[in-house]
């Protein structure tokens, strides 16, 4: 039989080529009858099968023609190539039960002379079931794609407002006040400030004042590592060097277009690039890294800086055409120190987060502590609160007081209390202190001297020399 179809087939090949038929269109009739995909069978208009290929065959354990004159339904119960002959009407991508698994066909009428002479059937190898894990693949790629969208939204948004801000001191609503009227302009800003002070809850703040829905694409220019700077801030295309991405990858300017671009620290910038930033900021387009052509993006440039950049420019570390394009607005956000009255909004604001994370209970400092954080000048700024107050809960862990035993010896050492700050009664009174504290954590550890140390925010090896030092021998 096979070698019968063989020769039809090649008899069918050759008349086809007599009529002007391509190659092509001779072996798609050939590969339509011996598809491995999908089945092919055709019964006449009494419903007896005519013709089944192989792969059909082998489905159902069948010789070469093994099926030629066999109602269909003997092998598909529910087949509809009967309705096909009955109603003239096709029936396309029907789910059908073949040896108990589900499988996916269609039927055609064959029509000639307006009379119905067959039908043929056209059935999917594949299961139903395998259908269904493709599209229960394909469901959970779109929620990956998704997912992704959103995490990449997220990672593009500003998450701070002017509310975030606290303090109510006359130089922090100053200072939220010119930033708020920044904001509504597109104005390219330079935010300058020390360490620690909430440079980038402004420009966060000043993004979301009227562009929350746009981009906000965050640069920290001190940790670009400095062979990649290049191409992280202006994007390269594909072979652009030896590791690079093979189709390429834009620039967090191109990130940006339409939004805002956050460059923390922009003093740390190398000179080289200072040279292709000015040109960005002022033609307003990128060239990426090996690119001969370049894009026009637009977006708003909100830099900070802890240094004193106009110093930098005479130092020639800084350009000054750069500086003075990106210093057309520029915010001070005034040092801790300058605006003690923020002091009590921070503990508190901060206390309650800390209390949270910590599961402590602690409503504020004592007065003696209280006044050795207005006394203490504070160089780490805002962070640095967080920092101690951090480091006192964990000391003390219970109370709703927090005592000036549990401040670091350098906010304690700070405060000029009873007018001793540097008097022989003092130091002793610290190391006093200091050994009780020592005390407590080992006390609240079991002896663990390990977990001592942590509690008390040292080194262990610190801790044994403090022990040798205050002469502490605990035993639980």
């Amino acid at each position: 039989m096979e070698k019968v179809k063989s020769e039809l087939l090649r008899v069918l090949e050759e008349v086809l080529r007599g009529y002007g038929f391509s190659p092509v269109i001779t072996w798609t009739l050939r590969f339509f009858l011996r598809n491995p995909y999908e089945s092919t069978v055709i019964v006449n208009k009494e419903g007896n099968l005519e013709f089944m290929d192989r792969g059909s065959e082998k489905l159902f354990d069948l010789p070469e023609g093994g099926g030629k004159g066999v109602k269909i339904t003997e092998f598909v119960p529910d087949s509809a190539l009967p309705e096909a002959l009955k109603t003239g009407i096709p029936s396309i991508g029907r789910v059908f039960n073949v040896k108990g698994i589900r499988r996916i066909g269609s039927t055609y009428p064959l029509i000639r002379n307006g009379e119905i002479i067959g039908s043929i059937g056209r059935l999917i190898f594949r299961s139903f079931e395998e259908v269904e894990r493709i599209n229960r693949e394909m469901d959970r790629l779109k929620r990956e794609v998704k997912s992704f969208h959103k995490t990449q939204k997220q990672q593009w948004s500003a998450l701070y407002t002017f509310e975030s801000i606290l303090g109510t001191s006359e130089a922090i609503r100053d200072t939220k006040e010119m930033a708020k009227k920044v904001a509504t302009t597109d104005v390219d800003v330079l935010i300058k400030g020390e360490s620690g002070t909430g440079k980038e809850l402004f420009a966060h703040a000043i993004h979301n004042f009227a562009n929350r829905d746009k981009p906000f694409v965050r640069v920290n220019s001190a940790a670009l590592p400095f062979d990649l700077v290049e191409s992280e801030l202006f994007g390269y295309v594909k072979g652009a060097f030896s590791g690079a991405s093979t189709a390429g990858k834009p620039g967090k300017f191109e990130l940006a277009h339409n939004g805002t671009i956050f460059l923390d620290d922009i003093d740390s910038l190398p000179l080289s690039i200072q040279a292709k930033l000015l040109r960005v900021l002022q033609e307003k387009e990128v060239e990426r890294l090996g690119s001969t052509g370049v894009k026009k993006v637009h977006f708003r440039l909100v830099a900070t800086t802890n240094q004193d950049v106009s110093k930098m420019v005479t130092q020639g570390k800084f350009r000054e055409d750069l500086y003075y394009r990106i210093a057309k607005v520029t915010l001070h956000i005034p040092p801790l120190r300058e605006r003690k009255d923020d002091i009590s909004a921070y503990v508190d604001s901060f206390l309650n987060t800390i209390n949270a994370r910590f599961d402590t209970h602690f409503k504020g400092l004592s007065n003696e502590a209280f006044d050795c954080f207005l006394r203490y000048h504070w160089p780490g700024n805002v962070r640095e609160v967080i920092n101690v107050l951090e480091q006192a809960c964990l000391k003390k862990w219970d109370g709703e007081e927090i005592p000036m035993s549990c401040l670091p010896s350098e906010v304690i050492c700070s405060s000029s209390l009873c007018g001793r700050a540097l008097s022989k009664g003092f130091k002793e009174e610290v190391k006093e202190t200091e050994r009780e504290l020592i005390l407590q954590a080992l006390e609240k550890t079991g002896g663990n001297k390990r977990r001592a140390a942590f509690l008390l925010g040292m080194p262990r090896s610190t801790l044994y020399e403090k022990l040798k030092e205050h002469r502490v021998n605990y035993h639980p």
